[in-house]
């Protein structure tokens, strides 16, 4: 029971972090568990989470942030400040046990324009610990998969959702861009030798040909005149042919 809680739980939060992708928040990863025992034999119910880039969580607080699922309260976003890793601001959206993913979204947009106004600072309750566990699981049903033979795993499911929005991120900005004018960024050579190392290193951890296609593109066009961008564009020509495929 505990591990099925896990797994539902985890798919729940994996359709909130593809609401919060589509809004291009930098989510990176997602978590969840099922009741247990602390080592002071306290326990603690089913939770989840969703975590952020580190760009994010310095914008706000600096130290550690992101969202929190509970079982018998609903998600939280939570700041830590650069002092420590305790938590020093918590705030609750009040749209119950298992709000749409969209409505989670849209108290992050809120909070990151009033981190002190959005939500609330009260803790709600809408369920008891250990209790309506076969309720619980009927409620988180929905969430799950379309394809469970593809996505068993919440992770399995959230990698691909993180993958696809990225290229899709990638895509939509050079097709939307694609005549807008050159810009004028300086780099020294070591700083572009260390931005192509990076894109080749993402490449390794998931193969795109649209990541490769702009290593490419940029590694052509160093030391090169502005009229070289006109040439070497293979990555604008492949996000257009997919923008057109159906």
């Amino acid at each position: 029971m505990s591990a099925e809680l896990a797994r539902r739980a985890g798919h729940y939060a994996a359709a909130v972090a593809e609401c919060l992708l589509e809004a291009d928040l930098p989510v990176t990863g997602i978590q969840s568990c099922g009741p247990w025992r602390d080592t002071d034999g306290e326990y603690l119910d089913v939770e989840a989470g969703i975590s952020f880039t580190q760009a994010f969580q310095d914008r706000h607080g600096g130290g550690d942030c992101g969202l929190h699922w509970a079982g018998t309260s609903g998600w939280c976003l939570y700041t830590a400040d650069k002092e420590d890793r305790y938590l020093s601001g918590v705030r609750w959206p009040g749209a119950g046990l298992l709000p749409e993913p969209r409505l989670v979204t849209a108290f992050v947009d809120a909070f990151r324009l009033d981190p002190g106004g959005a939500g609330s600072g009260e803790q709600p309750s809408y369920r008891q610990e250990c209790q309506d566990i076969p309720t619980l699981l009927d409620s988180l049903a929905p969430y799950l998969p379309a394809q469970p033979y593809l996505f068993e795993e919440p992770q399995i499911r959230f990698a691909d959702l993180h993958r696809r929005a990225y290229e899709d991120r990638v895509r939509r900005a050079l097709v939307s861009r694609a005549s807008d004018p050159l810009t004028h960024l300086h780099l020294r050579q070591g700083e572009l030798t260390a931005l192509l190392h990076m894109l080749e290193y993402a490449e390794s951890s998931n193969s795109s040909a649209l990541n490769r296609l702009l290593a490419a593109d940029l590694g052509a066009r160093a030391g090169r005149p502005p009229e070289a961008a006109e040439t070497y564009k293979g990555a604008l020509q492949e996000a257009d042919h997919r923008r057109q495929a159906p």
